[in-house]
Parts: structure tokens; sequence; C-alpha cells
């Protein structure tokens, strides 16, 4: 399968987009409220998706009473200690890489996770980080999704021409982000949120898999 067009760049989120961490997520926070805290993890908190925009110091500073800056170095020593070993690529996720590195496409990672989770969960699923045009994480910027801040580091990263490139991501934040960085912006209805909160915004594109992201367009001439 090949995109004959040749975005002339695409940069993707990563949880609920290239793969499903949903459950090592869930379990990294859960361990934290029970052994930190010693009491369940709030019921509200085993939908994914309200975990996936907020950072983890939100995430505690919202829903407990502990000092969020010990709970985050918690939760995040939970992740590394095996919750990372839920998380497992979408299907077709890696065929994506191959055609896109044998286009010569550039394609990168602009996510709110943490550079540290990011490159232990590149490492756990297969993906070589170099095979990627730029690393934006929540280590490069204060701002976050929606803020177009770290789309637009992607951008001057990867030195791809936003005209012509475009964001994909499953969450309302990706698409308002990437449409606020002047980029197209392609929906992963398969992630967390679904294609019934993400038409609400409107992406140029929905995607029902990855593999669809190779039929991004490179030109908006050529945007049907």
């Amino acid at each position: 399968m090949t995109n004959p067009m040749g975005a002339s760049g695409i940069l993707f989120d990563f949880d609920g987009t290239l793969i499903d961490s949903g459950a090592a997520i869930i379990a990294a926070y859960r361990q934290t409220f029970e052994k930190q805290l010693g009491v369940p993890l709030p019921a509200a908190l085993e939908d994914p998706h309200l975990l996936m925009a907020p950072r983890p110091v939100e995430v505690f500073a919202t829903w407990s009473d502990g000092n969020p800056a010990e709970l985050v170095e918690a939760y995040g020593r939970h992740y590394l200690a095996g919750a990372y070993e839920l998380v497992t690529p979408y299907g077709g996720t890696h065929d994506l890489i191959a055609e896109l590195t044998a286009s010569g496409t550039k394609f990168g990672i602009v996510t709110n996770k943490s550079r540290q989770r990011l490159l232990l969960d590149l490492d756990w699923v297969g993906i070589d980080p170099a095979a990627l045009s730029c690393i934006v994480t929540a280590d490069d910027s204060l701002q976050r999704k929606p803020d177009p801040t770290p789309i637009l580091l992607g951008v001057e990263r990867s030195g791809i021409d936003p005209i012509g490139s475009w964001y994909v991501g499953d969450g309302p934040q990706d698409i308002l982000g990437g449409r606020a960085a002047g980029l197209r912006t392609a929906g992963a209805n398969y992630g967390y949120y679904g294609a019934d909160a993400l038409a609400q915004y409107s992406p140029d594109l929905s995607l029902e898999a990855p593999l669809d992201a190779l039929r991004i367009p490179s030109s908006p001439s050529l945007f049907i």
C-alpha cells in the first residue's frame, strides 16, 4: 500500500493514535491511588480519555487531596516499573511507519506525554525513534494541546512546510491544536474519543485505522 501523493509531512499524536496505552495509564494511576493514597482509583478515571489531555499533576490536583508532585513521581515509577507492558500498537501502525519511511514522507510525534515514558513505549512496541523526523513531548513545552505551540515546535524540528502538512490525533485537543497551528487535521476515530466526539470539531479527514493515514493528500488542491 503506498501513498502516491505523499504529504509534505505528517505529525502524529501518540496515545490513542499509534498505540493503545489506555490500560497501561489506568494501571499506573490505579497503583498510585491504591499504594500512595490508600484509596481506589476514582471510577470516573476508568475512562481513559479523561486521562489523556491533562498532565498527571493536574489529574492528581483534581482527583486527590495528596501532594500532586509526590503523586506524579509515584505515577511515573509505577508506569516505568511495569505498567508500560500493557501498551500495544494498533493494528497497522508498523505497516504505516514502514510505508511512510519508504515513501520519504517526513513524520513525527507530538504528544502531551513525558519523553521518558514515550521513549519507553517506543522501545516496548518496537518503533525506532530514528525513523521519526521529530519527537515533541510534555518536556519540550509548558503549553500543551490544544495550544498549537507543541505542534508548531514539531513543524520547526521536522523542517516541514505547514502548507500540505497534517496533524493526526484521536482527541478534540488534537484537532483544535492542529488547526490552530495551520495544519490540516485527521481524526483517528478508532482511538479513545471516537467518531462522534471528533465530528463535533470537523477534522478535514476521518481515519478508521492507522493505515488510513496513507490516504492523506499532499496539497489542499488535492483534498476532496
